[in-house]
């Protein structure tokens, strides 16, 4: 039986779409961990946020995470922990079907394929390759476990946000304090292209604004 995953309440989620990865990242909160710039956006329009149900595979014998998906719930984000980019763990059939059960994207450190297809769906990926090679095995080494990905410790039931700029992880406890820390962030920034347009100095309107 697979653990359920907690929701997350969709107006936190859609507050932190509509803040960047960057304003997110800045709020240096000790519970935010940005993801190394291998895992890179391969499909995304805007920006995407969900809490995650993890996925691990054997590096040697790639799957795609078919019985995590068929587990998965609406609004939640998968995060596969492939450990080889050798071949690709997801592809358009998996993304149309997770577009159909309300799934809000993939990070995965492991490769994709069909990207064309993938975007034209519109399905949000970052992944850490692309590669036409599909899967070798149908098995899953273990299904919602703490796992790494991008050099960051993701745990299910965790908050995912990702964008054109990278992908951040929020540990769940502490989602709706760094939204809103994240919306202050990008208030002051507000602030400072206001000043610049005013005519003042770049090093001036940091300090007006308190940065």
């Amino acid at each position: 039986m697979t653990k359920a995953i907690e929701p997350v309440d969709s107006t936190v989620l859609d507050r932190l779409e509509r803040s960047s990865t960057a304003a997110i990242a800045d709020t240096k909160h000790e519970d935010v961990t940005a993801m190394a710039t291998g895992i890179e956006p391969v499909s995304i329009d805007g920006a995407v946020a969900g809490p995650v149900r993890t996925v691990t595979l054997d590096p040697t014998a790639l799957s795609a995470p078919v019985q995590t998906l068929d587990a998965a719930h609406e609004d939640e984000l998968i995060v596969v922990d492939a450990g080889s980019t050798a071949e690709a763990v997801w592809g358009e059939l998996l993304s149309t079907y997770a577009e159909e059960v309300g799934v809000r994207g993939l990070v995965t450190n492991g490769a994709v394929r069909d990207v064309g297809e993938v975007r034209d769906l519109g399905f949000p990926i970052f992944a850490g390759g692309v590669t036409p090679r599909g899967p070798s095995s149908n098995e899953e080494a273990a299904q919602n476990e703490q796992v790494t990905v991008g050099g960051a410790l993701v745990a299910p039931g965790d908050v995912v946000v990702g964008d054109d700029t990278g992908v951040v992880v929020i540990e769940r406890d502490v989602v709706e304090e760094v939204a809103a820390a994240a919306e202050a962030v990008a208030e002051t920034e507000r602030e400072v292209d206001r000043l610049i347009r005013e005519g003042r100095s770049l090093e001036e309107a940091f300090e007006v604004a308190g940065l």
